[in-house]
C-alpha cells in the first residue's frame, strides 16, 4: 500500500463540510446600540472588586457597544447619554486590567471620562478642558498592561493571542482548536538553531526525518501526519516533484505557531496534520538594537544583528533590519554549514487607520550535509564488524553538498474604513534555487561493510506567489457580537525539477577511502509543474456572554499542469473542494474555556488509476474536545485536548487481475490522541513549559499487495505512543546572584517505527538540555545591555538512531551541541 503525502514525497528527493452561519449586515442594528442610556447589569461593586484585574477580549466596534460589553464583563453599572457615544469608535480592549484601567484604555483619546458615584456606580461624562479641574473624576491612571499583537513580540513564554487560528486577532482561549505558540523568548532561552529544534517542546510535534537533517524543517503532528508550512500567513513552496523547499532561521522570526489538525477551511489545500505558521520580526516604534556573537561546539560561530525603530519624529515610518552570518561544523566528518541572511522590513503608518509593512529577506546556504545514511546493520542492529561511529561520512566529500539560495518580497496592508469595516491584504513572492548532490547507499555486501552507492544530483527552482485579501466586519445583531471575515486568496506556484544519477564506487564503511571520481550523471527526471489555487472563504465569530461560536466554510479550485520533459508529455488536472470548521467555546471569567470543534481538509493527489482517471484529493476530518485555562493577569496557559482524525482517499493496491502495478483510493488512516501543554511563571522567577502527547495511529483500510501482504492494522511511521517534555528556568536573584538564571529541560520520545511496514523499530530515548543566562548589567551598571548565555542540547551526548528511510539508510540523531553567546542590547 502506498500512503503518499507531501512530506514523504519531499523526502523521496532527500527529504464534512462545516456550515457557516449566515449573517445580515445592517448598519441600523449597530447604530441602535447607541440609542438611549447604557443600562448595564450588576450591582455596585466593592473596592476590592474594582481593583481586581481580569482578562478581557472585547473586539473593536462602536464606543457604546464596547463600553457596554466591558461594564458587563467587569460586573459594574454604567450610565451614559447616547449623545456622548454616538458616531464614536473604539479599538476594543484586549489584555488584563482592573476597572479603572479598563475605562481609561477604552476612552483614551475620546475626550470623555468616567466618574464613580458614592454608591459605586459609574457615569460617562465629557472631559473638562485641560486647564480645568474636577475633584470628582477618577485619579490619573498609568496603564502598564501589555497589549499583545499576534504579529508582534510576546512578553515571556506565554502568548495570549493568535492570528493563525482564525486569521483574525483572536485570544487563544477563543480559538476552537489546539494552537501552540513558541515565542522569541523561548527560542533564545533554549538556544534553538532551527525551527525543528524550536518546536521540540511542543506536544505531539516531531521532526519528520530525524534531528540531524538540518537542511529542511519538516515536522509531523496529530499521529504522524505532515504539517504544511506558512510564513506570515502565506503558504511556502511545496511540491511532490522537487527539493525546492526553503528554510528560515529562527533569528528572523518573532514567534512560531502550530495549529494542529485539518485547517483547509481557512487555508485551502493542506495536509491534515495542521499548519506551522512562522511570524517574521516586524518594525517597532520603540528603538531597539542588538549585536550577537556566538561560538559553538561542534566548532562554529555566528555574528548576528537586529535593529528597529522610527525613521521620523511622528513615527509614521518604521524600519527593521535583521541579519546574520554563521558557519559550523557538523556531527559527521567533512560536514559543515554556512549561512548568510539579511532581512530588511519597513512600515508606513500614514494614519491610525492605515498601515503598510514591507517584508523582505535574502538567504544563502552552503552545506556539506551531516545527514548521512548508514545501513541498519551497524547502527540500529548488530554488525559482525562492530558499531559504526557517529562521525562516519558515507558519501563522497568532493561531491556531497547542498547549495540553496532563497529570497522573498511581500507586504502586509491594513486599512480601517469605519467602525465596522476593515480590509487587509497579505502578499509574498518567494523563490528558492537548490542544487542538492549526494551519494546514498543502495546495497550492503554480504561482508556487512562494503556499501554500494549511487551518485545523484537534484536541481530545483521553485517560486510561489501568494495573495490573501480579507474584509472584516465587526458588528452586533441584538445580543450577538460578530467578527465576520470574508476572504479571497490566490496561489500560483512553479516548480522546475531535474534529477540525474549514476553508479558510484562502493565504500568500506569500516575503513573508508575518499577521493573517487564521480562518473557523468545520467538524466532521469525532468519535470515542470505549474499549480494554481483560488479559494473563497467566510468565517463568523459570534460572541454572546461567555459563548464564542466559530463557523467557517471555504470553496477551492486547484489546477495543476505537470510537464514531463523526458517523455514529452503533459498532464493537466483540476480539483475542487468544500471544506470548513465549526467550533464552540465558553470562556468563564476565571479564564477556563472548554471547547469542541469539527474541521476538514483536502490535499490534491498526483497520478491516475488503471483507467487513466485522475485521483481524487485526499481528505481529512477531525473531531476535537478540549479545555484551556488562562487566568487574567497571569502568565499561565494550559491546553488539554482529545482528538480523532481520519484521512481518507489514500492509495492502496488495486487487487483486480492485471492491475498489480496500479492503485485505487480506498485506503484510510485514523489517529486518536490526547495533547497537553502547560506554560506558567511561578513565584515571579521560575518559568515552566510542560508537554505530553499520547497518540495512537492505525491504517484502518488497505488492500493486500501482489505478494498478499497488507498494511491494514499497522501504525504510521514516526508516531511514538508517548511523548513528553519539561523545561524549567529559575532566576537566582533571591540568592544574591542578580541577573543569573539557570534552566534544565528533559525530552522523552517513545518507541516508534521508522518504516511503513513496521519492521524497523526505533527505541525510546530521553534527552537532557540545559542553559545558563547572565544579565551582566544587573551585576555591574557599566555593563548594561550585555548578556552572556551558555546552552546545551542533548547534554549527555546520547547516541541513538533518530530515523530510517529503509534498511540501508538509517540516520544517527544529533549529538551534544553547546552554544556560548554574548549579546549587547541597547
Amino acid at each position: 500500500m502506498a500512503l503518499p503525502s507531501t512530506g514523504a514525497n519531499t523526502h523521496r528527493h532527500t527529504q464534512a463540510v462545516s456550515r457557516f452561519l449566515p449573517s445580515v449586515l445592517r448598519a441600523a442594528l449597530c447604530a441602535g446600540l447607541a440609542l438611549g442610556p447604557l443600562a448595564l447589569t450588576g450591582p455596585a461593586q466593592a473596592q476590592a472588586q474594582e481593583q481586581a484585574q481580569r482578562s478581557y477580549d472585547i473586539p473593536a466596534g462602536p464606543l457604546g457597544t464596547v463600553l457596554n460589553r466591558f461594564a458587563q464583563a467587569a460586573g459594574v453599572e454604567l450610565s451614559a447619554a447616547s449623545s456622548l457615544t454616538h458616531g464614536k469608535h473604539s479599538s476594543g480592549l484586549q489584555g488584563s486590567f482592573n476597572v479603572r484601567e479598563g475605562f481609561a484604555r477604552i476612552l483614551q483619546g475620546q475626550s470623555l471620562q468616567v466618574i464613580q458615584g458614592a454608591n459605586g456606580t459609574y457615569s460617562l461624562r465629557a472631559a473638562p478642558p485641560p486647564s480645568g479641574t474636577d475633584v470628582s473624576t477618577l485619579s490619573p491612571v498609568v496603564v502598564t498592561a501589555h497589549l499583545e499583537n499576534p504579529y508582534g513580540p510576546v512578553a515571556g513564554l506565554t502568548a495570549g493571542r493568535t492570528a493563525t487560528a482564525t486569521k483574525t486577532n483572536t485570544s487563544i482561549l477563543g480559538a476552537p482548536q489546539t494552537i501552540n505558540v513558541v515565542t522569541r523568548d523561548q527560542i533564545e532561552m533554549q538556544g534553538a538553531q532551527t525551527v525543528n529544534e524550536a518546536v521540540g517542546y511542543t506536544p505531539g510535534v516531531i521532526s519528520a526525518f530525524g534531528g540531524t537533517d538540518s537542511r529542511y524543517d519538516v515536522v509531523k503532528a496529530r499521529g504522524g501526519l505532515f504539517v504544511r508550512q506558512y510564513l506570515d500567513g502565506i503558504v511556502l513552496p511545496f511540491s511532490a516533484y522537487s527539493v525546492s523547499v526553503p528554510q528560515f532561521d529562527p533569528y528572523m522570526l518573532e514567534r512560531i505557531e502550530v495549529l494542529q489538525g485539518p485547517s483547509s477551511g481557512l487555508f485551502g489545500q493542506t495536509t491534515p496534520g495542521g499548519i506551522l505558521n512562522m511570524v517574521s520580526r516586524r518594525p517597532q516604534a520603540d528603538a531597539q538594537h542588538e549585536l550577537w556573537l556566538q561560538g559553538s561546539h561542534p566548532l562554529g560561530g555566528k555574528l548576528a544583528f537586529d535593529s528597529t525603530g522610527p525613521l521620523d519624529a511622528e513615527q509614521k515610518l518604521l524600519y527593521r533590519i535583521t541579519g546574520l552570518a554563521r558557519k559550523a561544523d557538523g556531527m559527521t566528518d567533512f560536514s559543515e554549514e554556512k549561512r548568510a541572511l539579511i532581512a530588511p522590513s519597513f512600515t508606513w503608518r500614514p494614519s491610525a487607520d492605515t498601515s503598510l509593512t514591507l517584508l523582505t529577506h535574502y538567504q544563502r546556504d552552503r552545506t556539506i550535509p551531516q545527514y548521512q545514511g548508514l545501513p541498519a546493520k551497524g547502527t540500529l542492529r548488530d554488525n559482525v564488524n562492530g558499531t559504526l561511529p557517529h562521525s562516519r561520512f558515507s558519501g563522497e566529500p568532493s561531491h556531497e553538498r547542498m547549495d540553496r539560495e532563497q529570497y522573498a518580497l511581500g507586504y502586509a496592508f491594513e486599512h480601517r474604513f469605519n467602525d465596522t469595516w476593515t480590509v487587509r491584504q497579505n502578499m509574498r513572492y518567494t523563490h528558492v534555487d537548490i542544487d542538492a548532490r549526494g551519494t546514498p547507499g543502495y546495497m550492503l555486501d554480504a561482508d556487512e561493510r562494503t556499501y554500494y552507492r549511487v551518485a545523484t544530483q537534484g536541481l530545483g527552482k521553485g517560486s510561489i506567489l501568494g495573495i490573501d485579501t480579507q474584509a472584516q466586519a465587526s458588528f452586533a445583531t441584538g445580543a450577538l457580537d460578530h467578527t465576520l471575515l470574508m476572504g479571497l486568496d490566490y496561489v500560483r506556484q512553479k516548480d522546475d525539477y531535474r534529477f540525474a544519477s549514476n553508479m558510484a564506487a562502493p565504500i568500506d564503511l569500516y575503513n573508508p577511502v575518499y577521493g573517487i571520481d564521480i562518473p557523468e550523471l545520467i538524466p532521469r527526471i525532468s519535470t515542470l509543474q505549474t499549480m494554481r489555487q483560488t479559494g473563497l472563504y467566510v468565517q463568523d465569530q459570534i460572541r454572546t456572554g461567555g459563548w464564542v461560536i466559530t463557523a467557517g466554510g471555504r470553496y477551492d479550485r486547484a489546477d495543476a499542469d505537470t510537464d514531463n520533459r523526458m517523455a514529452g508529455s503533459s498532464t493537466p488536472r483540476r480539483d475542487e473542494a468544500f471544506t470548513g470548521r465549526l467550533g464552540i467555546n465558553y470562556v468563564f471569567e476565571n479564564g477556563l474555556a472548554p471547547y469542541a470543534s469539527y474541521s476538514t481538509s483536502f490535499e490534491p493527489l498526483a497520478g491516475t488509476d488503471f483507467d487513466g482517471k485522475p485521483y481524487e484529493p485526499m481528505t481529512g476530518e477531525q473531531a476535537e474536545l478540549g479545555i484551556k485555562y488562562q487566568p487574567g493577569g497571569s502568565d499561565t496557559l494550559i491546553t488539554l485536548s482529545a482528538f480523532q482524525l481520519t484521512q481518507q482517499n489514500m492509495l492502496t493496491p488495486d487487487t483486480q487481475p492485471g492491475r498489480e502495478f496500479f492503485s485505487i483510493q480506498t485506503g484510510e488512516v485514523r489517529s486518536r490522541g490526547i495533547s497537553l501543554e502547560a506554560r506558567t511563571r511561578l513565584w515571579g522567577n521560575t518559568d515552566v513549559i510542560g508537554a505530553y502527547a499520547y497518540t495512537r495511529s492505525r491504517i484502518t483500510k488497505a488492500n493486500p499487495d501482489a505478494s498478499g501482504n497488507s498494511l491494514e492494522g499497522l501504525p504510521l511511521p514516526r508516531v511514538p505512543r508517548h511523548m513528553a517534555s519539561l523545561w524549567v528556568n529559575h532566576e537566582l536573584d533571591h540568592l544574591g546572584l542578580a541577573g543569573l538564571s539557570a534552566g534544565v529541560g528533559v525530552r522523552y520520545i517513545g518507541a516508534n517505527y521508522a518504516d511503513t511496514n513496521a519492521s524497523l523499530e526505533l527505541p525510546a530515548n530521553t534527552f537532557w538540555d540545559a542553559a545558563i543566562h547572565y544579565d551582566l548589567g544587573k551585576a555591574n551598571p557599566n555593563l548594561s545591555g550585555f548578556k552572556l548565555s551558555l546552552t546545551a542540547s542533548n547534554l549527555a551526548d546520547r547516541k541513538y538512531v533518530s530515523y530510517c528511510l529503509n534498511d540501508l539508510q538509517c540516520f544517527y540523531g544529533q549529538g551534544r551541541t553547546v552554544l556560548l553567546n554574548l549579546r549587547k542590547q541597547w
